[in-house]
């Protein structure tokens, strides 16, 4: 329970479970049991506690609760049940996500089941808020009151939320799927990032319906949707629908998670071929609809009537209390006048305001969430909206009583000006809570309220955004925001330190674009290297131009080039403070999350090596600037090892000098003649000469020129790559082995022996890279015996070369005291 003063709750209204409901509980009860008890391992209960949207925290022995919010409507008797149950038995914290949930953390398994009836009481649930199954549908908070609305998909979104819960065909996916309602032009749900995305339109002669997008989604490779259908009409909604997520059923990846969401099939497939078979379970569809009755369109709100608030008169009658808020709001003029400004809508009924209550990083009490139902049926129709921006929404508020409604919100704590602005910063929970959380997001955001203040943040920031995700996954949709981070770790010697990849100019409003990866910050640094984009914006800025366009006009190079200085991670010797998250009391670390994906690891070693060649120059051309020349020299040549080490990783070769690194390199060269331009076949000879300590300015600006057209071609090779390490013509080098027909299981029977691979002493992810490489020079159904370290190489080889498709016969100690494995493969071709 939380610890703190005891809330007074408001009689909460609710009916009889459903028997089949109060069944599904008993059982996560009996299971949950079952685990506690020791007579169920975990890998077994995780699947099913996630089934029914209970999720595991990084700390031991507590649960995230994830409540489903369909198209983010709730009622204040429903609220006041979450409050209640936040109260009771989580931290007295209630957290909104961008999709429109609301998570409780901190909850003891004990506990769940009891959260499970309480909210089964009052029409809730978190079945299939996790796990491989639909997850929460979402929907414009504004829907129904939006003024450009083509009309309000509110009834749509419900009744597909309702048809898909406990769907047989939704209860084991190879991957989470996600489907989201937009009703106007503005694209409010964001479609284009959606398995499913539907956005509201209508034809010339009226008639309603959706233009049906597919296959979009974020994470570690974000996918724009394809347009599957220009109009879906309501009766074609649901089979449609159905039709996409059983073509996903069918052909999605259920080896290799990290390739299992809809995106890779249509990647796999190519979108002709996915339409096609799109096409055919549709009609297969249609062929059965006999047999089934047609789903009918639920009108909103359910179970609660729409009630249109009266508009009170104008006389200025009213209660004590309401009295006592106008007096003080009259004290706060300014402060209201700013809210009103950024926090409200006007709605399309003439007379009323939606008003958005900004939940920084999506928090809200339980004592808040009480005092926003008493609001919601005091000012508006007793419903409140969650957004995918983490706030809550109060529609029909008269505009006759905004003041009132203001003046309460702000002795709740809940008047913060710059909802949906650049200050209402997007941060999912990070380290928190979240298990597979890698930095403190929360923590950073609040950093970043010293660039971003409340309510006043400058004008010339009107659209833009700004999400921090503490890992790849984009919970907090960092890809489509003007300025998104995501969490990783670096490791520098003994300590690891909390970075932040800065992508800058995604975005969905008119155009869908994901934002460009300029480069990895330090999470200390972030504040600063914001400011000064920030400052760089406002001092070279066109007239007239935002800073979406100003990101665009210069390009991810000159970006870079600006920020590099703020990207160098000091030695923990140097500075420690870098080594510690925000906010955190001990140094940071980056927990075990399980066996690690090599060719992910070989990428971010890459990618390092040409930030750490970029750095270099950077230096190079400040020393250069003060007339330092002999050092310039130094730091260009330093730039053309880095990013030559940067591509010899393609190969599983790092070497320990130099000169190995560059006669690597020219070796390389030869043997991938197209890759890089024919000025730098020969790079040993070019750079060996550093020049004399009293070099000349021209000297120096050729050693300069020369190292910058080295590093940008290596950044242009390496990004070429795949997560598979294809580079440029790379592959084409590889010997073409001709694939036998047989399967292996055939050709195993006149298998000769394996080929050893001696990878011992070789460290991750390059033991991966030389075991992919050497593969790549196999037949289908060859076997290949690999000797690897104890430790993170058994771990995590393994588990990659599964993820590639190949198979792993056995896997055992080479010696008695396990200090190296032996691990038979199987090529697997495809």
């Amino acid at each position: 329970m939380h610890a703190g003063r005891a809330l007074t709750i408001p009689e909460i209204h609710t009916t009889p479970i459903p028997p089949e409901i109060l069944e599904e509980i008993e059982t996560f009860e009996e299971e949950a049991q079952r685990f506690q008890a020791g007579e169920t391992p975990a890998e077994i209960f995780k699947p099913f506690r996630l089934q029914y949207g209970i999720y595991g925290q990084r700390q031991p022995d507590v649960q995230m609760v994830r409540i489903k919010i369909p198209f983010g409507g709730l009622t204040a008797n429903q609220l006041r049940r979450i409050a209640e149950l936040a109260e009771t038995y989580a931290t007295g914290v209630g957290h909104v996500t961008t999709r429109q949930d609301i998570q409780l953390h901190f909850v003891s398994l004990r506990h769940v089941g009891t959260i499970m009836r309480k909210l089964a009481e009052v029409g809730l649930t978190t079945r299939e808020a996790c796990a491989n199954t639909v997850r929460n549908v979402t929907a414009c908070h504004l829907a129904g009151v939006c003024p450009g609305e083509v009309f309000d998909v509110t009834p749509y979104a419900k009744t597909v939320a309702y048809h898909l819960l406990r769907n047989p065909l939704n209860q084991s996916l190879p991957r989470k799927f996600k489907i989201a309602f937009s009703g106007c032009h503005h694209d409010c749900a964001l479609t284009p990032i959606h398995d499913i995305g539907l956005l509201a339109t209508k034809r010339d002669d009226g008639t309603m319906g959706f233009r049906m997008v597919v296959g979009g989604g974020l994470g570690s490779t974000p996918r724009i949707a394809h347009l599957l259908r220009e109009f879906v009409p309501m009766e074609e909604l649901i089979p449609s629908i159905e039709a996409v997520i059983k073509v996903f059923d069918n052909l999605g990846n259920r080896k290799n998670r990290n390739k299992a969401r809809m995106k890779f099939v249509i990647d796999k497939l190519g979108f002709p071929e996915f339409t096609r078979r799109w096409e055919e379970a549709y009609h297969a569809l249609q062929a059965a609809s006999g047999q089934r009755p047609t789903p009918t369109f639920l009108s909103h709100p359910d179970p609660a009537p729409l009630i249109m608030p009266v508009k009170p008169s104008r006389s200025g009658h009213g209660t004590h209390e309401q009295s006592q808020a106008s007096a003080q709001t009259n004290g706060r003029g300014a402060e209201f006048e700013r809210w009103r400004t950024t926090n409200t809508v006007a709605q399309r009924q003439p007379g009323f305001l939606a008003a958005v209550i900004k939940l920084p990083t999506g928090d809200i009490t339980a004592d808040q969430m009480l005092a926003v139902a008493d609001m919601a049926e005091t000012y508006s129709n007793g419903n409140i909206r969650t957004t995918i921006h983490q706030n809550l929404v109060l529609r029909w508020v008269p505009e006759a009583r905004i003041e009132e409604l203001y003046s309460e919100l702000a002795t709740h704590g809940l008047g913060q000006p710059g909802a949906e602005h650049a200050e209402d910063i997007v941060a999912c929970p990070g380290t928190d809570t979240c298990g597979l959380g890698i930095t403190s997001s929360k923590g950073l955001a609040r950093a970043l309220a010293e660039i971003f203040p409340p309510g006043q943040t400058a004008d010339d920031l009107n659209g833009v955004s700004v999400h921090i995700s503490g890992c790849h996954n984009s919970c907090a949709q960092h890809h489509i925001a003007t300025i998104g981070l995501h969490g990783v770790g670096k490791r520098q010697g003994d300590h690891v330190a909390p970075v932040y990849e800065l992508h800058l100019g995604g975005q969905i409003n008119g155009s869908t674009k994901i934002g460009q990866m300029i480069l990895k910050l330090p999470a200390k640094a972030v504040p600063r290297a914001i400011a000064h984009l920030l400052d760089l914006y406002r001092r070279s800025r066109h007239p007239g131009e935002t800073l979406p366009a100003f990101i665009d006009r210069l390009g991810k190079a000159k970006l870079k080039e600006e920020l590099i200085p703020y990207s160098i991670l000091p030695a923990y010797e140097q500075d420690a403070s870098y080594y510690f998250d925000w906010e955190a009391d001990e140094e940071f670390t980056v927990e075990d999350l399980g066996p690690g994906e090599c060719a992910g690891g070989a990428l971010e070693m890459i990618d390092n090596r040409i930030l750490e060649a970029e750095q270099e120059l950077y230096q190079a051309k400040v020393l250069a600037e003060k007339h330092q020349y002999a050092f310039a020299v130094n730091k260009a040549y330093r730039a053309v090892v880095a990013a030559a080490k940067a591509l010899l990783v393609t190969e599983g070769v790092d070497p320990n000098t130099d000169a190995e690194t560059l006669a690597e390199l020219d070796r390389f060269m030869a043997a991938h003649a197209d890759l890089l331009p024919e000025t730098y076949r020969t790079l040993r000879a070019q750079v060996s000469d550093l020049g004399p300590k009293e070099a000349t300015q021209e000297f120096v600006h050729a050693k300069l020129a020369f190292a910058r057209g080295f590093v940008e071609a290596c950044r242009l090779a390496t990004e070429q790559l795949t997560k598979d390490l294809k580079l440029g013509e790379a592959a084409s080098c590889v010997a073409a082995s001709a694939s036998s027909t047989e399967p292996p299981s055939v050709q195993a029977a006149h298998q000769p022996p394996a080929e050893v691979l001696d990878l011992r002493g070789v460290m991750c992810p390059l033991n991966y890279v030389k075991t992919k490489l050497k593969l790549e020079t196999m037949n289908h159904g060859d076997r290949l015996e690999v000797w690897l370290d104890a430790g993170d190489p058994i771990k995590n080889v393994p588990v990659s070369l599964r993820n590639d498709g190949h198979t792993v016969l056995t896997q055992e100690p080479l010696d008695a005291q396990a200090l190296h494995f032996k691990v038979l493969v199987e090529k697997v071709e495809g």
